[in-house]
């Protein structure tokens, strides 16, 4: 029974001394660029960690690698949405990474812009990749402390992601508009056509059904340049401003 003993602990300690012995082998880094976007590039995160590293993680030995550390850094870029880092069986520090998807741009009247992404966070622009996503303009509020989103921005949210879940209507919207009153009007992708939504409140499907209802019956029998004007805000109604059309040629 001892010889048995013993024989364990010299196995477990030869085991540990070799993987004391491991180094790294190379940094793999894997980004989710099949899902459309760019905004990191492989070097940048290879970059960050071998800096952390006293200039190259290669060659270092795996145990004196602190993976939750690296992995608690990458998080902190604001374009990374989930990271996880872990040694591959060739000893390749490998990096896998999935980014911020973001569902809206926000341009307010202050000049200040980011992005909304899909769990209702703040990107900031980046200089390597621009989305193609809605835009919102106008009186939209930024409060410093992100967790305390405005009203405003809050119903941004809300509207984008009903949009976005409507083939239709993702097809349809371009650009938000934000007024002072906290009513807003969509610009469709189409020119010169306006749709007053009001406020994104708890009547939001009851409108976008009616506008559906509308463009489906109303403007196929009169034509879609028609009307400048399409306004959501009345119960049971679609009311309409027709295009000037007297200094047409």
């Amino acid at each position: 029974m001892l010889s048995a003993t013993a024989l364990f602990v010299i196995v477990l300690t030869s085991a540990i001394k070799k993987q004391k012995q491991l180094v790294c082998s190379n940094i793999q880094v894997k980004i989710d660029y099949d899902s459309g976007l760019a905004f990191l590039t492989e070097a940048e995160i290879k970059d960050k960690i071998n800096y952390m590293y006293g200039g190259s993680i290669t060659g270092k030995p795996l145990s004196g690698i602190d993976f939750r550390l690296l992995e608690k850094t990458i998080k902190k870029n604001p374009f990374v949405s989930e990271a996880e880092i872990f040694v591959d069986q060739q000893q390749n520090v490998v990096v896998d990474i999935i980014q911020k998807r973001p569902i809206l741009r926000v341009i307010n009247n202050n000049g200040v812009s980011y992005y909304i992404s899909e769990k209702n966070e703040r990107i900031p622009l980046s200089d390597n990749f621009t989305p193609h996503v809605a835009i919102a303009l106008g009186n939209v509020e930024m409060n410093t402390d992100t967790r305390r989103d405005s009203a405003v921005q809050a119903a941004l949210y809300k509207l984008i992601l009903f949009v976005r879940k409507d083939e239709f209507l993702n097809a349809l919207v371009d650009q938000v508009y934000v007024h002072e009153n906290g009513e807003m009007e969509l610009i469709p992708k189409m020119e010169g056509q306006t749709i007053r939504l009001g406020m994104a409140d708890e009547e939001l499907a009851e409108k976008f059904e009616k506008l559906k209802i509308f463009y489906s019956e109303g403007l196929k029998k009169v034509g879609w340049d028609k009307y400048k004007t399409i306004d959501l805000r009345y119960k049971d109604q679609v009311v309409c401003v027709k295009r000037d059309t007297t200094n047409k040629l």
